[in-house]
């Protein structure tokens, strides 16, 4: 199965990996004394080095982040309004629960992958960079793309401090860059305490705070709604390009309708079932995640980029797609609070679920504490809690206004880190990788 490796002998393992798709990387460092990339760990697809392979997985990446922005749009963000509605919630309650689960899916199930199947460090550096890209990026694009809205400062301040606790937490967790299951554990229950505090937050409220608005419910019913009215099964299959488009925009069109009729074929329309709308999106939002995890991971091995680097920038920012176009979505209606919430909330879903989960069923299958490759990215998760200081400060100055000061101060904030994370990374892994070509 993986080709260029007929001469080197696995001894008593060769049982193994005929039968096993995917390899442990356990048995190559025994054997090989050395990193397996991650690229052996997927299916054996385009794996020789060459520019063809690069460029084809890149632009099937490039279409696949196409696809996961339909699905955001014309799905799951309104199949989350029509049951926030239902369930009478305000519209940052909904961000930071709901909406902030389901886009984070990608994160989910890459780190599920990089967990049971990569053995490798690649989930946690999406993880890590996927929380900077959110909190950053989110409030760059909505600040910078969207009309200036006032915030509340509760929902902000209340969801900051639990980033914050969040952050606190991963990086005591990897301190000695080991996960046990205990506190894999203690992630998990951070989280359940994190959201009974969100089914109380409108009681705390009216114990601290003066003035409650009932006006920030979710009270507008998407089904009757006439702006941005929701679309039907009709709706997605027969659509044509605008009369007087130029060639740019039905070039664009020709490009996305294969995807939007594949989705509208295989989604129900979130007019009748919503919940089954909801959960195949999600499903497809996982799907498209391992794809792109997949491809990346071609064209950062042709290039020779590390895994945790790659992790920390393409892949981070590929599976935080749904957070950006669901933010920028509900940004655009007016709704700041929500979007903000999603990113901060997201962040906070990533660090205890996304992470505490696959750790826990890990240690709990397998009987032994999990093993943090890279040690660059425990000194990456502790400059969380700066990304996190920077947009909160920048709410402060403009007085919680999501306008071009907060958007701009973000997205160099985000080039900055970005900067600083790979050069950590190209300084301090020093992991011997194979080389699977060599015969």
């Amino acid at each position: 199965m993986f080709s260029g490796w007929d001469s080197i002998n696995f001894k008593h393992y060769n049982h193994e990996w005929e039968h096993f798709a995917f390899a442990y990387r356990s048995i190559d460092v025994d054997e090989l004394n050395c990193t397996l990339p991650a690229i052996v760990e997927f299916p054996n697809f385009m794996r020789q080095k060459s520019w063809i392979s690069a460029v084809v997985s890149f632009f099937l990446s490039m279409y696949l982040f196409v696809v996961l922005a339909i699905v955001c749009d014309d799905y799951l963000v309104p199949a989350m309004e029509r049951l926030c509605y239902t369930l009478r919630m305000t519209y940052d309650v909904a961000g930071a629960t709901f909406l902030a689960a389901a886009t984070s899916a990608p994160e989910l199930f890459v780190n599920f992958v990089a967990t049971f199947v990569t053995n490798g460090d690649i989930g946690l550096g999406t993880i890590v960079g996927s929380s900077v890209f959110n909190i950053l990026v989110i409030s760059a694009v909505c600040g910078i793309l969207t009309s200036p809205s006032k915030l509340d400062w509760w929902p902000i301040t209340r969801d900051t401090i639990w980033y914050l606790v969040s952050i606190a937490a991963l990086t005591t967790v990897l301190w000695d860059s080991l996960v046990k299951w205990h506190e894999a554990t203690v992630l998990l229950l951070l989280y359940l305490l994190y959201i009974i505090q969100l089914i109380l937050d409108r009681r705390i409220q009216n114990l601290v705070r003066k003035a409650h608005t009932e006006s920030e419910l979710l009270d507008v019913d998407p089904m009757t709604r006439e702006e941005d009215p929701l679309k039907g099964f009709r709706e997605h299959i027969c659509t044509t390009p605008q009369p007087g488009s130029n060639c740019c925009q039905k070039t664009w069109w020709g490009i996305k309708y294969p995807a939007e009729l594949v989705l509208a074929c295989t989604i129900p329309s979130v007019r009748f079932i919503f919940f089954l709308s909801m959960f195949l999106s999600v499903i497809w939002i996982s799907v498209i995640s391992y794809l792109l995890a997949w491809f990346l991971t071609i064209v950062g091995y042709n290039l020779q980029i590390p895994d945790s680097i790659m992790g920390l920038t393409i892949l981070a920012a590929g599976t935080s797609v749904p957070e950006v176009a669901s933010s920028y979505i509900v940004s655009k209606k007016g709704y700041g609070s929500m979007a903000i919430c999603n990113a901060v909330g997201s962040n906070t879903f990533d660090i205890f679920v996304c992470l505490g989960l696959p750790w826990l069923l890990k240690s709990l299958i397998y009987q032994h504490s999990i093993v943090i490759d890279s040690s660059a990215l425990t000194i990456t998760t502790a400059m969380l809690v700066l990304t996190a200081i920077i947009v909160y400060v920048g709410f402060l100055i403009s007085k919680f206004v999501l306008g071009k000061f907060v958007g701009w101060t973000s997205l160099v904030s985000y080039i900055i880190f970005l900067i600083i994370a790979c050069l950590l990374e190209i300084l301090l892994n020093k992991e011997n990788i194979c080389d699977i070509e060599e015969s």
